[in-house]
């Protein structure tokens, strides 16, 4: 993994939107925005440690909200189980697919812990 690469998956784990906006733009890689880094996308990322802020910056760049990680894995389902409701919201409203599937074959709405993000997936048409 690239230098860069390394520091994009730690700059939006930790939620640090500057550095995120610093090494996307200045090096130029909004091109390519869909990367793999370690087998995950950065939406991946921000959606798994709950960085809205960021997960709204790589939709805003064209991020696609449905790719999966190596693991089969959606962003959406990665928000799921760390119980991250915004950016549940924020996913779902720019076309996240509400239907998938975990690795073991559970629905969405199964899979999910939290009971407000159960509401949501169920309520979401």
């Amino acid at each position: 993994m690239a230098t860069n690469d390394s520091q994009l998956a730690w700059s939006i784990k930790n939620g640090d939107l500057d550095t995120v906006k610093e090494i996307i733009e200045h090096i130029g890689q909004t091109s390519n925005i869909d990367i793999m880094i370690d087998g995950r996308r950065p939406i991946h990322y921000a959606a798994d440690y709950g960085q809205k802020e960021i997960l709204e910056y790589l939709i805003q760049l064209g991020a696609n909200v449905n790719s999966l990680d190596r693991h089969g894995i959606s962003a959406l389902l990665a928000a799921i189980w760390e119980g991250h409701i915004e950016c549940c919201r924020l996913l779902i409203s720019n076309g996240a697919k509400i239907d998938g599937r975990t690795p073991d074959g559970k629905s969405y709405v199964d899979a999910a812990e939290n009971v407000e993000i159960k509401r949501l997936l169920m309520t979401t048409s």
